[in-house]
């Protein structure tokens, strides 16, 4: 059952999410066109301010499409689950788990999605100017080789911030179910305290992480008086705890509405 939900969730998001995202492609080959036929080097003023047209398009157009593809998950999950779809979604004889599961696992699919292609078409774009490439692979290794130096980052560091950053994306796919599920519990305003439910989340959360480093802060300051730095390592750790623990409360906020608490007049 869960396979046939995140089919049917696939189907119902492609239509609008993947057109929005190959925008970003067709604006990538006219940002392309514009910077091998040199429209920069050119002394005509309307060629030159066509070209900063189109690029100032393509930029603009990954901001667009990045934030739209939140908002279009978020309005989904509030319509397909609490809006009028959700009256047919929890009559089926499917699990709450299964439900949960298979929008956020498409939801972040769809988010891996748009940054793959944001960065893909920021590297080909970059691919036509060699020398501005050579100099930040340049200033990359060196920014490499000073922090391995320094804290001593291996493959398996890098591995584990990989993981903690998905851990983190699903976190925060969980933290807006969690907000909208809450919100259903207000028999007026839903929507509106939605928002109250994850500005407060927002600020406790906000308020932890503080907290944490002005802890580690005085351990470092009692044990390590000269270190000012806070490590890669515990850095990765931190964030893979805290958004584990973030995503089991999540989903279990949402997974009792759903159950326990369900109201969809």
């Amino acid at each position: 059952m869960l396979g046939k939900l995140m089919k049917y969730e696939w189907k119902a998001t492609w239509k609008f999410l993947l057109p929005m995202n190959l925008f970003i492609i067709v604006m990538s080959l006219f940002a392309y066109a514009t910077v091998q036929l040199s429209f920069f080097d050119s002394d005509n003023a309307l060629v030159m301010l066509t070209g900063t047209f189109v690029i100032m398009a393509y930029i603009l157009s990954m901001i667009v499409v990045s934030i739209g593809t939140m908002i279009f998950l978020i309005y989904r999950a509030y319509k397909s689950t609490y809006g009028d779809e959700g009256y047919l979604l929890h009559t089926l004889p499917v699990d709450k788990h299964h439900i949960i599961i298979s929008k956020t696992l498409i939801s972040a699919a769809w988010v891996v999605i748009n940054i793959l292609i944001v960065y893909l078409s920021i590297v080909f774009l970059l691919s036509t100017q060699w020398e501005f490439m050579k100099n930040m692979v340049d200033g990359f290794h060196y920014y490499a080789e000073l922090v391995n130096d320094f804290d001593g980052i291996g493959g398996f560091d890098v591995f584990m911030t990989l993981i903690a950053g998905m851990v983190a994306l699903l976190a925060k796919i969980l933290k807006f179910g969690a907000c909208i599920s809450l919100g259903q519990l207000s028999s007026n305003h839903k929507v509106l305290a939605s928002f109250g439910f994850y500005y407060g989340i927002y600020f406790v959360q906000n308020l932890f992480n503080i907290m944490y480093y002005v802890v580690l802060a005085m351990i470092a300051d009692q044990t390590m008086p000269t270190y000012t730095g806070i490590s890669f390592g515990v850095s990765w750790a931190f964030d893979l705890i805290s958004n584990l623990i973030y995503c089991v409360i999540f989903y279990l906020l949402t997974w009792y509405v759903m159950e326990k608490k369900l109201n969809l007049e």
